[in-house]
């Protein structure tokens, strides 16, 4: 376990200190502010504009971070086999990925609440209390832990191309989910209507983890709500880490 926790504050250490982590934190920045200014242009209350961009805005700089920063870091320690000098010391390929994961999703929770810190201040600027941009914090730093632990599991494999491409796939897919299990009413043949709401299914639903919209425009959302979202966090992070550990040691170094 101290193995563990070695590996994931080396990775959080390394995550902090990236370039690219740099840019697109200041990217993200610009664009929060950017909000302000579409506030103001776009017919409504302007709060609520800001809010709604300020999210999405959040939402996607921390898939970039953990594609980019976390799993580009496990990538470049294979390639330059520095891998190698980590696992001739008293530590388990498990423990290695299972730090991996964890540095990145630490990082990347820091950051979102940190965003959302900001957002919400630009909020509150505009004469709007909206405490829920927290809750989605909340749920978005479970929605990314699972990323971590997927984008992990493709980066180790050989290709960093297609490891990129899996992980922003699996994640347009994840929110697809619901859309592709309304879709298969409309479909006439029976086998296909059922084959399509059985891979909606079996495919993890990242929408699970939104609930922008009933943050913007202040919906109720029930209390279980929130249990259940835990629940399906720990579920299918356990499966997705469980098989990055898998995947990494199988794999040649």
């Amino acid at each position: 376990m101290r193995s563990l926790w070695t590996v994931a504050k080396i990775t959080l250490k390394e995550g902090f200190r990236d370039k690219v982590y740099l840019s697109f934190l200041f990217f993200a920045v610009v664009l929060l502010l950017f909000s302000i200014f579409l506030g103001m242009l776009v017919v409504g209350d302007p709060a609520k504009v800001i809010a709604d961009f300020g999210l999405a805005t959040i939402s996607l700089f921390s898939l970039l971070m953990v594609i980019f920063v976390g799993g580009g870091s496990l990538m470049k320690e294979i390639q330059k086999k520095t891998v190698l000098v980590v696992l001739s010391k008293p530590i388990t390929r498990g423990e290695f990925i299972l730090g991996k994961i964890l540095g990145i999703w630490i990082e990347v929770v820091l950051n979102i609440f940190a965003m959302s810190l900001f957002l919400f201040l630009l909020v509150a600027s505009r004469g709007s209390t909206m405490w829920g941009i927290f809750v989605q914090a909340g749920l978005l730093s479970l929605e990314m832990g699972v990323m971590a632990a997927i984008c992990i599991l493709f980066y180790t494999f050989p290709t960093y191309f297609l490891s990129m491409l899996f992980t922003l796939s699996f994640y347009i897919v994840g929110h697809l989910a619901p859309t592709i299990e309304k879709a298969s009413r409309t479909i006439n043949q029976p086998w296909l209507r059922d084959l399509t709401r059985w891979v909606s299914y079996l495919i993890p639903n990242l929408e699970y983890f939104n609930l922008k919209n009933q943050v913007v425009y202040g919906l109720h959302v029930p209390s279980s709500f929130y249990l259940k979202a835990l629940a399906y966090f720990l579920l299918l992070f356990f499966i997705f880490a469980s098989l990055a550990v898998f995947s990494f040691e199988k794999r040649e170094v």
